[in-house]
């Protein structure tokens, strides 16, 4: 992919064109954003910009013809197929970096989920970064641009990543998938702007069945049955914690548009009906608690709370009005 194939992120787009077209891409740039914002695609469509030798209309050149195929000798990648990004690999890297480049004036190097680096890897990293040569420029990938270390960050350009309109979601999206409109609304706002998000959705039932799941339980708070089904699904699926939280806080940001009368901007639209009925049941201010509570016990989770017991407290909570 081209930067000028890239859906959306146009100011950010039309600056990294800029810096090429100013002869200064600079060094060593971060591009950041939450994971499925496409920040690989970018990194990539950025590299290969950054080594093209000058395409011409309906002939690529020889850099981008052995970057589309993955045998460019002037792009490299680290990748590793760990938890974690090690030193070795960094090392390995730094003696890529010794050698000139073979077709132009200019080698990348790219480090996807750069957060995942041990301190002893971005420690390996900085001397690269404090007197890279002129020819190398290396970009890295983060969800969190505060994840690395901060003499990283201060030798680094950083690119946030912002999330994409809801017309840009569908032009990204509609290509390879076919929803109705119903379903195309719910998966375009439980997403946030995000492509991963909404391609986890549309791919992953699971997702769909927690929802439903937890709006029965909602609605019947007083079913064992449906507690029960829920609870044996997060038991069984750690990840699955994360959707049940998010679509939570949907159902209780629904609540608290129909209570403020802006039913026209619910998360959960096709859910219309149920949400004005159960919003019923709450104050304003029960609902930020609730919405507090959800955002505690996602802490807890990240910071490894007993699983099964935190698991039961979170199905009590949906099942306590």
């Amino acid at each position: 992919m081209t930067l000028d194939q890239i859906i959306g992120q146009n100011t950010l787009v039309s600056q990294l064109k800029m810096n090429i077209a100013l002869g200064k891409p600079g060094h060593a740039c971060v591009f950041s954003g939450p994971s499925g914002m496409g920040k690989r695609t970018l990194a990539l469509a950025f590299a290969r910009a950054l080594l093209c030798m000058g395409c011409k209309p309906g002939a690529a050149c020889l850099s981008c013809r052995t970057f589309i195929e993955g045998t460019n000798p002037d792009f490299y990648e680290v990748i590793t197929d760990k938890p974690s990004i090690g030193v070795d690999l960094i090392r390995a890297m730094q003696d890529d970096v010794a050698n000139r480049p073979a077709y132009g004036n200019r080698k990348v190097y790219f480090i996807d989920n750069a957060q995942q680096m041990t301190t002893q890897a971005q420690n390996c990293l900085l001397k690269t970064l404090e007197e890279p040569p002129e020819y190398a420029i290396i970009l890295m990938s983060a969800s969190s641009f505060d994840s690395l270390l901060s003499t990283i960050r201060s030798r680094t350009i950083h690119f946030r990543m912002n999330p994409y309109s809801d017309t840009e979601m569908l032009q990204i999206l509609k290509p390879l998938y076919t929803l109705d409109d119903n379903e195309w609304d719910f998966i375009l706002k439980f997403s946030r702007g995000i492509p991963g998000n909404a391609i986890h959705i549309i791919e992953e039932g699971s997702v769909r069945e927690l929802r439903q799941l937890v709006f029965r339980l909602l609605e019947k708070p007083e079913d064992i049955h449906n507690a029960e089904e829920l609870r044996k699904a997060l038991s069984e699926n750690k990840a699955e914690v994360t959707t049940v939280l998010d679509i939570l806080l949907s159902f209780y940001r629904d609540c608290m548009m129909t209570l403020e009368g802006m039913e026209n901007r619910l998360i959960n639209s096709d859910k219309k009906d149920m949400i004005i009925k159960l919003a019923k049941r709450f104050s304003k201010r029960k609902l930020l608690d609730k919405m507090n509570i959800l955002e505690g016990m996602r802490r807890s989770f990240e910071y490894n709370v007993n699983h099964q017991l935190g698991v039961d407290v979170l199905v009590m909570e949906i099942q306590e009005v």
